[in-house]
């Protein structure tokens, strides 16, 4: 299907204090939870000085002028914060730990998508998606391709961090590890009955490099093949998850326009996980 080889292990670019996992052993849904809080740490420091600087005043008013109402906000304002650190890891939990099979479950019957399927999962360097879809569909044959190919450090950090704890698989024998160049996906023409973008996708740049990777699907898939696409929504559930970063991410109105002009019969449905689902079909 392929000339192009497995690739090896991506060199870390930063050290950590979350532990990597090695390229012959599958991450459990635990160490996924464990990776999407470790590189929410910054988002998660910048929420705690924001309650920080407006709770530290209100406290020390009322202390030291003895306004028992400034004490109460501040101590109202800490409870706030808990309460959303508490729902926000619940969130993380849902969306990357062991429900997270439930969404791409209702993905992939959304999307009709069943049997010995040859599957390209396109992602910017993370597998569990494959590790999932292995799971769900066991006749399945699956290639992993690493897409991200922006030169320098990405934008967000996260990125990187993700990039740096997870190798490319050897552990699967029904899993390829596969890296593309210049967006380009190494598969032949008509080769999948499926394409799958996940998490991050959001993160590939529009006016170029997002439009190619997604001819790119369109290139490899087979006349009337699928169309998989699970990504953050921009709403306030997802607000709460990941506080004021998840502004960066696509709309959902902008993915079904993007996704209604490249493909047919595209359909949608929110997971109860906060996670936005789209299903199309190749044209022509």
């Amino acid at each position: 299907m392929t000339n192009a080889t497995a690739i090896q292990h991506k060199p870390i670019q930063h050290k950590h204090w979350f532990p990597a996992v090695d390229a012959q052993d599958r991450p459990s849904a635990w160490w996924y939870f464990g990776r999407a809080v470790y590189v929410s740490r910054r988002d998660y420091r910048k929420i705690f000085f924001v309650f920080l600087a407006a709770g530290i005043p209100l406290g020390a008013v009322g202390v030291l002028l003895h306004k028992p109402a400034f004490l109460r906000a501040a101590c109202g304002l800490a409870v706030v914060g808990i309460l959303m650190l508490i729902y926000s890891l619940i969130g993380l939990y849902r969306m990357y730990g062991p429900p997270a099979v439930k969404y791409l479950r209702q993905l992939l019957k959304l999307g009709e998508v069943a049997g010995p399927v040859t599957i390209a999962d396109l992602h910017i360097g993370t597998y569990r998606h494959a590790f999932t879809l292995n799971q769900l569909l066991p006749q399945a044959q699956i290639y992993s391709v690493d897409c991200w190919n922006i030169e320098g450090e990405p934008p967000e950090a996260a990125v990187q961090d993700v990039r740096d704890l997870e190798s490319p698989p050897r552990c699967e024998p029904r899993i390829a590890a596969l890296r593309a160049a210049d967006f380009l996906v190494p598969l032949e023409d008509a080769s999948c009955d499926v394409v799958v973008f996940g998490f991050g996708t959001h993160e590939v740049p529009t006016g170029g490099p997002r439009e190619k990777l997604f001819s790119e699907a369109t290139r490899i898939l087979k006349p009337k093949g699928k169309l998989l696409l699970f990504e953050h929504g921009f709403d306030f559930h997802n607000y709460l998850i990941f506080g004021p970063v998840i502004g960066h991410v696509t709309s959902l109105n902008h993915w079904m326009k993007f996704t209604q002009n490249r493909f047919d019969n595209v359909r949608y449905q929110r997971s109860s996980h906060a996670v936005d689902l789209i299903a199309g079909v190749r044209r022509g």
